[in-house]
């Protein structure tokens, strides 16, 4: 029955018809049923970018649809059941009716192709395993998904996951570039692994933070809650046990490029001397003083904050938070430190608010943001 109020939720949310209250009961709902979930999130994905002239004709959609039903009751021997739910008062009944049952009916028939492929990958664990899910995010933008084992995932400005389709029955690995808050499920039988660059990061059930972004030359850890463990490529046998409330910055070689989001290792040159194996340092992860909040985290509630961060780092920030690209003329600022915590505040507002700080001059043109 929960599956079926599932599916009327999710209908209600792609048509714009859900209330704030039946969204929050949607989110409760799937975060109780992960596998579900999964699903749910295959399908809204689908609905946003549905493939181009699959049917070409009425009769060619109604034959696949038939296919799948006939497929889809060998497999499971039933069909999910959307039914309209109470519509408000508001606007024109018919009209949002009509809305809504074409996101219903889509939903009936896509969903069934999810319970369907889901179905076979049960059956075809050897393709599962070759199979990679990806979730990413647009410049500017912040998501938040929920993976097949229940771990919860906040997904940065331009940033990326990538995992196995059968991820959470034999092994839970992750891929990241960019950067992302993990809530994860606890399994004590099978671990997680985050490959942020050439770092590898260990977790049972604990929740952090990751920023790896391609153009750094660093990975950041900022653990809340739990314990993690820490490799990297380069020495494999030192392991780093990262405790509450720190933050572990590992720097990255240089000689590790990024092409197509995997980091290849280039040959080492000669004469070149083997890096040290503490190029990483731990701090104290801190509140702010203007917010309540902890700064490495705080865009998980969408606020911007910084703390005393010089200047150069902040830019970094701002770029991914308002997708722009800030040119920094004025040099006597890449040596200085700003505090500064934003929320509805556009670019214009953010730097006109920094000013105060210290004196610099802007010129904004489009995407394109000059400090003089």
């Amino acid at each position: 029955m929960s599956h079926n109020i599932i599916w009327q939720l999710v209908a209600r949310k792609l048509s714009g018809e859900i209330s704030l209250n039946e969204l929050k009961e949607l989110e409760r709902l799937l975060q109780e049923d992960p596998e579900l979930a999964y699903k749910v999130d295959i399908y809204c994905r689908y609905f946003g970018h549905p493939p181009g002239e699959i049917y070409r004709t009425r009769e060619a959609k109604e034959r696949s649809l038939e296919q799948f039903r006939q497929r889809f009751n060998g497999e499971f021997n039933s069909i999910p059941e959307v039914v309209p739910m109470p519509l408000a008062d508001t606007g024109s009944t018919s009209t949002r009716f009509r809305k809504w049952a074409a996101v219903a009916a889509g939903l009936i028939t896509v969903a069934m192709t999810v319970f369907f492929i889901t179905g076979r990958e049960k059956k075809s664990t050897a393709i599962a395993q070759h199979t990679t899910n990806e979730v990413n995010t647009m410049p500017g933008t912040r998501s938040k998904t929920i993976l097949p084992d229940g771990t919860v995932v906040w997904l940065n400005s331009e940033s990326r996951i990538s995992y196995n389709a059968d991820f959470g029955k034999t092994e839970r690995e992750i891929t990241l570039t960019g950067e992302a808050f993990f809530d994860v499920a606890h399994n004590e039988a099978i671990p997680m692994i985050v490959h942020a660059k050439t770092v590898n990061i260990l977790v049972k059930g604990t929740a952090f933070n990751v920023r790896s972004y391609p153009e750094s030359d660093k990975v950041q850890t900022s653990l809340i809650r739990g314990s993690v463990e820490l490799t990297t490529t380069e020495h494999p046998e030192q392991k780093i046990l990262l405790k509450p409330n720190e933050k572990i910055t590992i720097s990255v070689p240089v000689e590790y490029a990024v092409a197509n989001g995997h980091e290849k290792p280039k040959a080492q040159p000669a004469g070149i001397p083997v890096r040290d194996k503490r190029s990483y340092h731990i701090d104290s992860l801190k509140q702010s003083l203007l917010a309540d909040v902890i700064p490495e985290v705080s865009w998980v509630e969408n606020r911007l904050v910084f703390d005393n961060e010089r200047f150069t780092d902040v830019i970094d920030k701002m770029e991914k938070w308002y997708n722009v690209d800030i040119i920094l003329i004025n040099k006597r600022l890449e040596s200085k430190n700003f505090s500064g915590v934003f929320e509805k505040e556009n670019i214009a507002e953010a730097l006109s608010a920094l000013q105060i700080i210290n004196d610099f001059d802007f010129e904004i043109a489009g995407r394109q943001v000059i400090i003089k």
